[in-house]
């Protein structure tokens, strides 16, 4: 095994390298005398200089600091904010190449990162299918969050106090790493393309009003953030303002966001009371101003009411895609009972409890829990029912093996961690047939690929979708067969 000492690299040293692949996560990967180096914001053919940032063991992080030539897979990136935002990181390529890599990503991620023999792990690429390309290659979000914030902010030392100067109010996108400032724009092509004129709209009403902007240094300033969504079947928009106020500082103020109340589609105009630490509400109030405290979304033939805070997936078109992908590999008969574990406001088991006997869902988040049976019960699904709780407390519970259901088949759509031990263990005991593994981290996958491989299951297919155009997130639906 290499050591730092002698690597052919060291912190802050400038070196020349050529790219010569994309990795998990998006960055890209070069080699100095064989020496792995892995640089952000860089693709495949293109010839850089850097500088090194981290060394470890066995490999070395570095900075892009000059492009030297381009990759012959480079495009121009339509956004004016490409190479600042961060947001979207192969916005300079073609979307076939995207695809392309990103398919590669999930096929090396589950070879090298997958607990299991090596002969096991040598079939594992050869299970993963054509990748499934997002329906919209732009303006596919239906949700955009954005801060207001500072441009630039300083800091001195008065009186054995440091007091915070803020320069330059605006609204826009938290930097990687600059949680503090924000990077002020004006357009984002992953959103609806009315994003410009709204955000020219909010410029103007920030310099009419003077109201101040939040400073998360001193937790001062009263707008936080501008929360938007929209229904891309049903055309239905929102348009919500997160405040650092309580109603009666802000409720003189409602007339001032009532200048937003005209605009065309606009159905639910709200002010959200913030007054906690984290950019997230824990229990938001919400002021309707115009509308209702939600909008309609549809998936196929499915209504949902969506409220700020909702949990939906950003990409309606292709989560239809997604959904499908679900549907045909779960390969439901009319016999089977479901269980549709982490299922948020219950979107995947409303559309699977057609092709099955019954759904059970699990959800730990109690306001989704609330989310899935008011829709369920509006789209007039008889056959689903819903458990508040965790995924590991209630299937050793309530849900436990030889008690109210055996489950057939059971679909599991966990955070970004994947899933607890203790959830897979629980998951294990109930032998379903097939696990369908819903999975937006192909490493965490790895991971829990592994021990369920060691629990007598067989990977059947992963099938890649891409939900995220211009980004390095890829969304996996895996089959997992028992032998």
């Amino acid at each position: 095994m290499s050591s730092i000492v002698d690597s052919p690299v060291h912190p802050g040293q400038r070196v020349t390298v050529s790219i010569e692949k994309v990795t998990y996560g998006g960055s890209g990967l070069g080699y100095i005398e064989n020496f792995p180096l892995f640089i952000k914001d860089t693709i495949p053919g293109q010839r850089v200089e850097v500088v090194v940032t981290k060394v470890k063991p066995n490999y070395a992080e570095a900075r892009k600091e000059k492009l030297l030539s381009k990759s012959k897979d480079e495009i121009m990136p339509r956004c004016a904010h490409f190479h600042e935002c961060g947001g979207c990181v192969w916005q300079n390529l073609t979307y076939n190449k995207q695809l392309e890599y990103k398919e590669d990503i999930v096929r090396e991620t589950l070879e090298h990162l997958t607990p299991a023999d090596d002969a096991v792990r040598k079939t594992l690429p050869g299970r993963v299918l054509k990748i499934i390309p997002s329906p919209q290659v732009f303006h596919y979000r239906n949700k955009l969050e954005l801060s207001f914030g500072y441009e630039t902010m300083r800091a001195e030392e008065q009186n054995g106090k440091r007091i915070y100067f803020d320069e330059n109010p605006s609204i826009g996108f938290h930097k990687l790493g600059q949680w503090a400032t924000i990077l002020p724009i004006t357009e984002c092509h992953l959103y609806d393309e009315q994003i410009g004129t709204l955000l020219a709209d909010v410029r103007r009403f920030m310099q009419d009003t003077k109201l101040p902007v939040y400073n998360p240094k001193i937790h001062k300033g009263l707008l936080r953030m501008l929360l938007l969504r929209r229904g891309v079947h049903t055309e239905e928009q929102m348009i919500c303002f997160v405040v650092n106020g309580r109603k009666k500082e802000i409720e003189p103020l409602f007339q001032h966001f009532l200048r937003f109340g005209g605009r065309p589609g606009l159905k639910s105009l709200l002010v959200v009371e913030h007054m906690g630490m984290n950019d997230k509400p824990e229990s938001p109030r919400i002021h309707t101003l115009v509308g209702q405290p939600f909008i309609r979304e549809r998936l196929f033939d499915l209504t949902f009411e969506i409220s700020p805070f909702s949990f939906f997936q950003t990409n309606t078109l292709a989560t239809e895609k997604l959904y499908q992908a679900i549907q045909q590999g779960a390969d439901l008969t009319q016999r089977e009972t479901v269980l549709d574990a982490y299922c948020g406001m219950g979107t995947i088991g409303q559309y699977l409890a057609r092709f099955c006997q019954k759904v059970v869902g699990v959800e730990s988040h109690p306001s989704a829990v609330e989310d899935a049976l008011k829709s369920s019960g509006k789209n007039r699904i008889g056959n689903i029912s819903f458990y508040k709780g965790r995924v590991e407390k209630l299937l050793q519970d309530q849900l436990k093996p030889g008690g109210k259901y055996a489950f057939d088949v059971i679909v599991v759509d966990p955070p970004r961690a994947g899933l607890h031990p203790q959830a897979r263990e629980a998951l294990v005991a109930h032998a379903p047939s097939r696990i369908v593994y819903v999975s937006c981290n192909a490493a965490t996958f790895s991971r829990d690929l592994g021990e369920f491989l060691k629990a007598g299951y067989e990977l059947r297919t992963v099938q890649p979708v891409d939900m995220f155009p211009h980004t390095a997130h890829i969304e996996m639906v895996s089959i997992l067969q028992k032998k």
